[in-house]
């Protein structure tokens, strides 16, 4: 088991729901858990931010980064219109990526020595240059020309939203030696070489979807209800539902999204609740609850996969993080 983890997010600005969509957070937040002692540490603190944002109540969050599988102590992390990098442990940032093309991004992973951004404002995938930040191609998420909505000629960087999303891509895993990305507005899966080739991953259930990653010959997803869908590599028309909480009517109320795994335990986000317009995707809310029937604050669980317990709950205090989009390793002092 690992010693500590790192968890990318956000802080809720107090009036982000009244601002409107693209103005809800005004703290990027990067933060560590000791999974010995509990204890939640602050790394990063981001506030205030000029070039590349809206010029006013700009959103500023860090979302799902990855650890560079050629050199793994560089930490690539993105923020909504940013692609950072970093020297790790000591967090120097050692250079930045932005391009106009970037709206609301959730996600970059490496592959093959490129970078695949998911700027979901846009539905597209935006592969760059590992080395250079050049943008080498736009992947639309519904197998689109990548501007069939949008202008090339427009800086979306300084826009707030670009809401309704027609396909909301947020993470772009690999399956079978082909690259594919998770779809919250269909629920499923695409392969971004042919997005004909569809996984379904919530049954019609409204329940929105992220992550998408490896464990054994399984691809293990989120759903933002609080449970883990499995397929099989080998068959995706196998999947397998796992209810993190189970039966139990003490639940965190919740967004789930975040995903790390090592060995047979996955280490599991929960965001803080924000008000939202889009009430269809809290149906799962409905549920009882009694320890948390109040509210919680963001918290990581992490699970057994082999014996499908529940292991630990760790609850952040108030003011750590409220957002919370991806959890990775830290295997530092």
């Amino acid at each position: 088991m690992p010693q500590k983890i790192i968890i990318s997010g956000a802080n809720l600005r107090s009036n982000g729901f009244e601002l409107g969509p693209g103005k809800y957070y005004d703290e990027a937040k990067l933060i560590s858990l000791d999974l010995e002692s509990g204890e939640f540490s602050t790394l990063i603190s981001l506030k205030n931010v000029k070039e590349n944002y809206p010029s006013e109540h700009p959103n500023i969050q860090f979302t799902a980064g990855c650890i560079d599988p050629d050199d793994n102590d560089i930490l690539w992390l993105p923020t909504d219109t940013e692609i950072r990098k970093y020297q790790l442990p000591n967090l120097l940032l050692l250079s930045s990526y932005s391009h106009p093309c970037f709206h609301n991004i959730h996600s970059v992973n490496v592959y093959e020595r490129k970078l695949y951004v998911t700027s979901t404002g846009l539905d597209n995938v935006v592969i760059l240059s590992k080395e250079t930040g050049k943008v080498l191609e736009i992947l639309n998420a519904e197998g689109k020309d990548p501007w069939h909505r949008f202008c090339p000629d427009t800086d979306y960087r300084v826009l707030h939203s670009t809401r309704p999303h027609d396909a909301h891509p947020n993470y772009v895993f690999r399956l079978n030696d082909q690259l594919w990305v998770t779809r919250c507005k269909q629920e499923d899966a695409v392969n971004l070489s042919d997005v004909s080739q569809s996984i379904k991953l919530s049954d019609g259930e409204s329940v929105s979807v992220h992550d998408g990653l490896e464990w054994q010959e399984k691809i293990i997803f989120t759903q933002v209800s609080g449970h883990l869908v499995i397929i099989d590599r080998a068959d995706t028309n196998k999947k397998t539902i796992l209810d993190l909480f189970g039966n139990s009517n003490s639940r965190p109320i919740g967004w789930c999204r975040g995903l790390f795994i090592k060995d047979d335990i996955c280490y599991v986000g929960f965001s803080k609740l924000r008000k939202t317009r889009m009430i269809d995707k809290l149906k799962f809310l409905s549920k009882g609850n009694l320890k948390y029937s109040s509210g919680n604050n963001a918290l990581v669980v992490s699970y057994d996969l082999k014996s499908q317990k529940l292991l630990e709950v760790y609850e952040t205090q108030d003011g750590v993080i409220d957002a919370i989009y991806g959890v990775l390793p830290f295997n530092y002092e």
